[in-house]
């Protein structure tokens, strides 16, 4: 399913017939201060001060904070000393960024530590976890509560006392193993994926336009104190409209009857009690990636919302489940579920002949297929991909999963997560989360009865890999990839420093956070990843070892009909998208109709396609070209306007944040 050709591509030709070169000590040395530096911040203003959410989205605001405040301080020190970053190392130090900023918080580690110790703390005689759970999982795979050392994770240590570091280490070692084994598997995925997304199909990557753009144009000293990006009275104009917003509403934070801008709160508005209500809320992060994807994408997601609306609120009346009422349940779920996969199946059906071609250089078979400008070569990704793949599944199997449903799981994780990598390589919708796992496609028809109490309980502690909402990695190293087309540097080399951030940005979250819990107590920084997520998920899972369900098929027959139904409805999208040029609908917006951010940036997307629509029929792609610094500048006033206001808490309101970003 290739994209249609939108202007924000046009400047995006990859450079050829230039020499790569090796990466400098510089870019790595800026792309790991980027790493810790995005990592210190996410984590103290998530656990410490309780501000803004900075890893939610595809695109973090943590890495957005440092990365900008990186390119205006260097220019400074480059008009000052002349010592300035080409616009190379400027993408390496992106790329670094982008994958270093999927590990803190709601990237992984604050899911793993949740998860880790959960089992342990929240076991009372009242859930009778010690019965149901306790037995089940292996010794080597959490840490131990000798000398109350999860108990005082989560209330802090008494004064005086050591962090217990040392009954963390086993488990996280081995945790580490697997999480190593899942980054070299979707990074090799990324790396036969790349050429097919980047070159052939030419996906637009919208998330990334505006980065690449400010990447591109860094202060060197020569014209100015500020990076050249910043050299347009538009840019100007939209940094004062998203920082002053934001400027002013700070004011409230001094004096509470203070008039402020509604731009943090939505509510829900109804039509129909009986109907889903639609989100009025304006995200404006939303609407500055919005700006750089393509009209039809656009139109896709809030025209699908709508139907959502429509559709869901008919079933409901019919005696179906269809919705929470907020978001899809039941039968709606099931036909954006069985959408997802026919699109995720569309995905591998255009990449076959690029794919054939991979396997064939793989095993050296076509000498004519050049893979000497790839992260790796062919081969190397091809028994990446299966080695990593393959030590997943012993790991999981040694941890107490079946092991046939294991087998057949990993690749489904694979398939969903290439699917969301898709997804946002054609949206760059910020927020987005995956509609189904793999577990989700194959439990709908396992159901829990036939499954073991070990698999039951595996599967919840390596949900937090195979089960992650935002794909996990994937999107990030395929986004790399679109990146690493402007840099005239060896991306093989590019690849070695995006491990290298994603090794230093785990230990480096783990050992934070570790510090943080047993300095603070964990359960005081009120976060959904670690003091909420586990404790339900866990209890649903003793429930299930308790009170095993059958198939999803078998309780609810009437509802499989609409997986079908899901299937048939984007097949046809898919089928006029590529037979009639004219079609205006991509088929995304079916993939996700009726989830959760879908459901909450539904009326931003539609503003959004809105404004651009006006914009081109009014002033045609000339105006779309020029207008490109104000959105520009709207997202970096928005960055700078963020960053004051947690400069404000840090100083002002420790401990009690202000949460002005969010979806």
């Amino acid at each position: 399913m290739s994209s249609q050709t939108d202007i924000s591509s046009l400047d995006s030709t990859p450079d050829r017939g230039e020499d790569r070169r090796a990466l400098s000590s510089r870019s790595i040395l800026l792309g790991l201060f980027l790493v810790l530096a995005l990592d210190a911040v996410a984590i103290h203003i998530r656990y410490v001060y309780h501000g803004s959410l900075m890893t939610y989205s595809h695109v973090p605001m943590a890495m957005l904070m440092v990365f900008v405040s990186m390119l205006m301080v260097l220019s400074v020190v480059a008009r000052l000393t002349g010592w300035s970053i080409t616009s190379d190392e400027w993408h390496v130090v992106l790329v670094m960024g982008v994958v270093g900023a999927t590990l803190p918080c709601f990237g992984l580690t604050g899911f793993l530590l949740g998860y880790l110790s959960a089992p342990i703390y929240f076991a009372t005689p009242e859930n009778v976890w010690l019965r149901w759970l306790h037995p089940y999982i292996p010794n080597w795979v959490v840490p131990s509560d000798e000398n109350q050392a999860i108990s005082w994770f989560y209330e802090g240590m008494p004064q005086g006392a050591a962090i217990p570091w040392d009954v963390w280490v086993l488990p996280l070692f081995w945790w580490f193993t697997m999480i190593a084994a899942a980054f070299v598997t979707m990074a090799c995925v990324a790396t036969i994926l790349r050429k097919q997304w980047v070159e052939n199909e030419r996906l637009v990557f919208p998330a990334m336009a505006p980065l690449i753009e400010m990447a591109e144009k860094p202060g060197d000293g020569t014209a100015g104190w500020l990076p050249r990006f910043t050299r347009s009275r538009l840019f100007w104009i939209g940094f004062a409209i998203a920082f002053g917003m934001l400027a002013w509403n700070c004011i409230n934070y001094f004096l509470p009857g203070f008039p402020r801008f509604p731009i943090y709160r939505g509510r829900w508005y109804w039509i129909d009690r009986q109907f889903p209500p639609i989100r009025g809320f304006l995200g404006i992060f939303t609407i500055f990636f919005s700006y750089f994807a393509s009209l039809d994408v656009l139109l896709s997601i809030w025209l699908f919302d709508f139907i959502f609306i429509v559709e869901g609120g008919w079933l409901n009346q019919l005696g179906f489940r269809a919705i929470s009422p907020y978001y899809y349940r039941g039968a709606y779920s099931m036909q954006t579920r069985g959408a997802f996969v026919v699109l995720g199946l569309s995905v591998f059906w255009s990449a076959r002949r690029h794919l054939r071609d991979v396997l064939m250089k793989a095993l050296g078979r076509d000498d004519r297929v050049d893979d000497s400008g790839e992260f790796m070569s062919y081969r190397s990704a091809v028994i990446g991909s299966v080695g990593g793949m393959l030590y997943m599944y012993i790991w999981c199997v040694a941890l107490g999963f079946d092991a046939l449903y294991a087998a057949f799981l990993i690749p489904a994780v694979l398939f969903c997560y290439a699917s969301m990598a898709k997804i946002l390589a054609d949206t760059g919708i910020p927020y987005a989360g995956v509609p189904t796992n793999g577990w989700g496609l194959l439990a709908m028809w396992l159901g829990d009865k036939g499954q073991s109490p070990t698999t039951l309980v595996a599967y919840r502690f390596t949900s937090i890999l195979l089960g992650h909402f935002k794909g996990l990695f994937l999107p990030a190293l395929v986004h790399a990839g679109k990146v690493s087309e402007k840099p005239r540097t060896d991306r093989r080399q590019v690849m070695a420093a995006m491990s290298l951030s994603f090794v230093l940005s785990f230990c480096f979250c783990i050992v934070l956070i570790l510090y943080l819990g047993y300095r603070d107590g964990a359960y005081n920084f009120n976060s959904w990843e670690i003091t909420r997520a586990a404790e339900r998920r866990f209890a649903s899972t003793a429930k299930d070892i308790k009170s095993p369900g059958d198939p999803f098929f078998v309780k609810h027959p009437e509802e499989v009909g609409f997986f079908a139904l899901g299937m048939g409805l984007m097949s046809l999208l898919i089928y006029l998208r590529h037979t009639f040029t004219w079609w205006p609908i991509h088929p995304v917006g079916l993939a996700i109709s009726g989830s959760y951010l879908a459901r909450r940036t539904g009326f931003t997307v539609f503003v959004a396609w809105l404004i651009k629509l006006v914009m081109l029929k009014v002033g045609g792609p000339a105006l779309y070209r020029k207008s490109r610094p104000l959105f520009v500048g709207l997202l970096v006033g928005y960055v700078m306007g963020v960053l004051l206001s947690s400069a404000i808490d840090v100083i002002w309101f420790p401990e009690r944040g202000h949460s002005v970003h969010r979806y």
